[in-house]
């Protein structure tokens, strides 16, 4: 359970819909044992559970503050709540990211393509000829996270809706410079 799943990974979906239904059994487990100790003041007796198990839990809510007299205190029952719900809110972003559809970008004139490359899942500003920018654009591409890449020979960050909205004002601030520009002509 520990593994990172990357959004990037091919079977990433799956891989966090597993990991859901791992961390809903194990809290329903942990809220079936708090009840049980409840009921009977220890955790011998309990199914699925060898009595040196039980009797190990025993002695760790005997040393347990007073406020944490159960085998899983609330606040573990909150964390997993709370990582199962942050796990919901991942699989609900991945589906939405696979049902869109491209996006597209209005650069004519500017010098530059805008293309979401999802083979490598990443959203890449191209510019004509070597890739070369001045400094100030250089600035500006990297002050919205994009990163240059000899290997693609793009400007580049990860495909998400950041990177679209990244791109977007790109878009918008290199068309007030050309305005700008020409208007000064």
């Amino acid at each position: 359970m520990s593994r990172i799943i990357k959004s990037t990974d091919d079977n990433a979906l799956e891989a966090l819909k597993e990991r859901l239904a791992k961390q809903q059994a194990d809290h329903e487990e942990m809220k079936k044992q708090n009840e049980y100790f409840l009921k009977n003041c220890t955790m011998v007796g309990y199914a699925d559970m060898t009595e040196e198990q039980a009797k190990r839990i025993d002695a760790a809510v005997e040393r347990a503050y007073s406020w944490e007299k159960q085998p899983h205190p609330k606040w573990k029952l909150q964390n997993s709540n709370q990582e199962i719900r942050r796990t919901k809110q991942r699989i609900k972003q991945l589906e939405a990211e696979q049902s869109r559809g491209e996006s597209t970008y209005d650069t004519d004139g500017l010098g530059f393509e805008v293309v979401e490359n999802q083979d490598i899942k990443r959203l890449q500003i191209i510019y004509e000829g070597d890739g070369r920018v001045d400094n100030a654009t250089y600035r500006a591409l990297r002050s919205r996270g994009f990163v240059y890449s000899k290997t693609n020979q793009a400007f580049q960050r990860q495909l998400n809706e950041n990177a679209r909205w990244a791109a977007n004002r790109f878009i918008e601030t290199q068309r007030a410079l050309q305005s700008k520009s020409e208007a000064e002509m």
